[in-house]
C-alpha cells in the first residue's frame, strides 16, 4: 500500500509539471498572436557600482587608481563622452562613470576581458566599444598632459631635476623605446564570436604587428613626448630609425631646445642633441661620464616599467586597427601622467606585479659619425675631465 501511495504522489507531481508547461506554452502563443512576431527575452545584466560597493584596497587592485583620483578622471572626460544631451537615456545605456571605470579596469589587464565585461554588466562587444570611446576622448586631450617644457623656467626646472641625480648638466629628457603587439582586427563581429581579447579564430587568425614606441621621460617619471610607429614604416635597424622619424628629433634640429640634450641608450646613434654611453671607455673622464649617464638615464627605464605595470594591456596584445591602438597607447600615457601628478600609490602598493623589461629594438650598436662623437667628447672634457 505504501508503494502505491508513493506512485500516486509521483503521478500527481508529473501532472503538475505538465500543467505548468502547458500554461507557459499558452502564454507564449498568446504573446505571438498579439505582437505578430517572436519577441526575444532579454536578460538584463546585473550591474554594480564599484565606487560604492567595494573597499578602497580592492578598488585600487582592480582599477589602478584610488577612488578619489578615479573621480577626477571621470569628471575630466564626462562632458566629452556625454554628447547626446537632449536625447532620452536608453533603458540599458551604460552610465558615463561606469564606462570610464570599465575601460580603465580593462586597460589594467588584471583579468580576462570577459570577466571585466561581466563585472560591469555589459557584453564583450559593448566592452570593446566602451574602451575605444574612452581611449578616443582621453587621447584628444594629449597636448595638455603630454608635452615637453615650453617656457624657459620649465626647461630650467627640468634640467635641474636631472642634474640633481648625478650632476650631469644640460639634460632635458631621457629617451627610451619599446614595443607593443597589435592583432589587427579584420572584422568587428569577431569580438562577439570569439570571446577572447584578441578576437581571432582558430581557422583564420588575424595578422599580428609590432607597434614601436618611443617616449621621452623627465626625472619625475612623467612621459613628456610619445612617438608611435608601425613596423611597416621602419627599416631593420629599428631604434635609430624610430628616432630619425620622430617629431622630437625635428624639434631639436630646429633649435627649440638650444643648448640642451637628450640621453639615449647604446642602441641609438650619438648626435649633437642625443648623447649615448661610450661603449669602451678609455679613461677616467669617460668612465665618470658613463656612470653619470646611467644614473641620469634611469628615470626613463623606471617610467616605462611603471607605465607597463600599471596598464597590463601594454604587455599583452592590443586588438583593432593601428589608429585605435595609437589612441589607446596615447590615452594610457595620459593616464600615467595623471597618476604621477596626483601621487597615486595604487601600483606601487602591488609588489606582486613584476617589472616590465624594456626592449630597445636594436640589431646592433648605433654608429656615430666623427663630428657627432666630437660633440660628446667636448661635453665630457668640459664636465668630467677635472673630476
Amino acid at each position: 500500500m505504501e508503494d502505491i501511495k508513493v506512485f500516486k504522489r509521483f503521478l500527481s507531481d508529473v501532472k503538475c509539471v505538465n500543467d505548468l508547461r502547458q500554461l507557459h506554452s499558452i502564454g507564449i502563443t498568446c504573446s505571438r498572436q498579439n505582437k505578430g512576431h517572436v519577441s526575444k527575452v532579454k536578460r538584463r545584466r546585473v550591474r554594480f557600482h564599484p565606487m560604492e560597493q567595494i573597499n578602497e584596497i580592492e578598488f585600487r587592485k582592480k582599477y589602478r587608481y584610488t577612488k578619489e583620483n578615479m573621480r577626477r578622471i571621470i569628471e575630466i572626460v564626462r562632458d566629452d563622452i556625454e554628447v547626446d544631451y537632449y536625447k532620452p537615456v536608453k533603458r540599458n545605456q551604460v552610465p558615463i562613470d561606469l564606462q570610464v571605470l570599465a575601460a580603465i579596469r580593462f586597460f589594467g589587464g588584471t583579468e580576462h576581458p570577459q570577466l571585466t565585461a561581466i563585472a560591469h554588466g555589459v557584453s564583450l562587444h559593448t566592452m570593446a566599444k566602451i574602451t575605444r570611446r574612452v581611449a578616443s576622448v582621453l587621447s584628444s586631450k594629449a597636448s595638455r598632459y603630454i608635452r615637453m617644457p615650453a617656457t624657459l623656467s620649465e626647461k630650467e626646472r627640468m634640467m635641474r631635476s636631472f642634474q640633481s641625480l648625478s650632476n650631469m648638466p644640460q639634460v632635458i629628457g631621457a629617451l627610451v623605446q619599446s614595443t607593443v603587439r597589435l592583432q589587427l582586427e579584420t572584422s568587428r563581429s569577431q569580438i562577439n564570436r570569439s570571446g577572447h581579447q584578441n578576437g581571432g579564430s582558430m581557422d583564420s587568425p588575424s595578422p599580428t604587428e609590432l607597434v614601436h614606441l618611443q617616449l621621452v621621460s623627465d626625472a619625475e617619471h612623467k612621459i613628456r613626448d610619445l612617438d608611435i610607429r608601425l613596423s611597416d614604416e621602419l627599416d631593420l635597424n629599428t631604434a635609430p630609425e624610430v628616432y630619425s622619424l620622430s617629431r622630437i628629433k625635428e624639434r631639436f634640429e630646429q633649435n627649440e631646445f638650444r643648448g640642451r640634450i637628450l640621453l639615449g641608450n647604446d642602441s641609438l646613434s650619438c648626435s649633437s642633441s642625443l648623447f649615448t654611453p661610450i661603449q669602451y671607455p678609455r679613461n677616467k673622464a669617460e668612465e665618470l661620464y658613463n656612470h653619470a649617464h646611467a644614473v641620469t638615464f634611469a628615470p626613463a627605464i623606471k617610467c616605462l616599467n611603471i607605465w607597463f605595470r600599471r596598464f597590463g594591456i601594454l604587455g599583452s596584445e592590443l586588438l583593432g586597427t593601428f589608429g585605435s591602438a595609437k589612441q589607446t597607447i596615447t590615452a594610457l600615457a595620459l593616464l600615467h601622467n595623471m597618476a604621477i601628478d596626483w601621487n597615486d600609490p595604487s601600483v606601487d602598493a602591488e609588489n606582486s606585479v613584476s617589472f616590465y623589461k624594456p626592449n630597445f629594438l636594436s640589431l646592433g650598436h648605433g654608429i656615430s659619425v666623427a663630428e657627432e662623437q666630437r660633440n660628446r667628447k667636448e661635453f665630457i672634457k668640459s664636465h668630467f675631465a677635472n673630476n
